[in-house]
């Protein structure tokens, strides 16, 4: 019988201690649990915890105080927490039963940091089988005697990458969808020589400031720099599957000269392109 304050007698927490090459190399969940809870129920992290945890909610509501927001998490949806962050969350209900992993390793850091980024906290699950599909794979491996690694390691990556591409499939605002049609003009548009930051600005109906601004929030890189990554991997691709010279693939590409791209070239990949053309033919 667990004695935390708040869990009923009904409840299960499993501990897994990973070997070395888990902890090394594999996403693992160290920590688990089906909680059955009262309205005692309360955890407040002050202090980092390095790992982050995912919460479904399966009856009563969940509440969360995190990232400076107060949340209320209900039954159907999944409370996403990168616990380096201090947070508390609480029972709302006296029958709030939930399912839970921590987990550590294996990008889960930087998959949560993600879809944080781009969907919140608190994500909507009820109605998606595959997502459920994939909670239940991974406290399924967990609750087995012996234990599973890489298998674990599977339904934790399935379950991260599941949410992930829930997250990117959310409506996008009007300014975000400007940001995307603007990179997909760069992706089909990169031999043009004549484009411009200015010509993109106009085309998606901002200043260029701002444009600039807000494109390298939405994509991590400026517009010079997204274009100029759309024009090397056009350049990689046509060195690796066609016989054309360097010259003639930096016209193809967008480049103004073919020492432009070899410049590229050099300072992206630390290989000429002729060079890159042997290594990977």
């Amino acid at each position: 019988m667990l004695k935390d304050v708040g869990v009923l007698p009904d409840s299960i927490r499993f501990y897994r201690e990973p070997d070395t090459f888990t902890a090394a190399n594999l996403c693992h969940a160290p920590h688990a649990g089906i909680y059955h809870c009262d309205r005692q129920y309360v955890v407040q992290r002050d202090e980092p915890l390095h790992a982050c945890q995912i919460i479904i909610v399966d009856a009563g509501e969940l509440g969360c105080e995190y990232l400076g927001q107060h949340k209320t998490v209900p039954s159907g949806a999944i409370l996403l927490l990168d616990c380096r962050t201090p947070h508390r969350y609480y029972a709302v209900t006296d029958d709030l039963r939930m399912r839970w992993f921590h987990m550590v390793g294996g990008g889960s850091e930087a998959y949560t940091q993600l879809i944080l980024q781009s969907q919140g906290f608190v994500l909507p699950i009820a109605h998606s089988a595959a997502i459920e599909t994939c909670c239940e794979r991974v406290l399924t491996v967990i609750r087995r005697k012996v234990d599973e690694p890489h298998m674990l390691s599977v339904a934790l990556n399935d379950l991260l990458a599941h949410l992930a591409i829930m997250a990117n499939a959310s409506p996008k605002s009007e300014l975000e969808q400007a940001i995307q049609s603007s990179a997909a003009y760069m992706d089909t548009h990169f031999a043009d020589k004549t484009t411009s930051v200015e010509q993109l600005a106009h085309r998606a109906a901002m200043s260029t400031c701002y444009y600039l601004r807000k494109f390298k929030e939405y994509r991590a890189v400026t517009p010079h720099q997204y274009l100029l990554n759309v024009r090397l991997r056009a350049a990689k691709e046509q060195l690796t599957t066609t016989s054309r010279s360097v010259e003639e693939i930096a016209e193809a590409c967008g480049f103004c000269s073919t020492s432009h791209l070899v410049s590229a070239f050099r300072k992206g990949t630390g290989l000429t392109p002729l060079q890159f053309r042997i290594k990977w033919r």
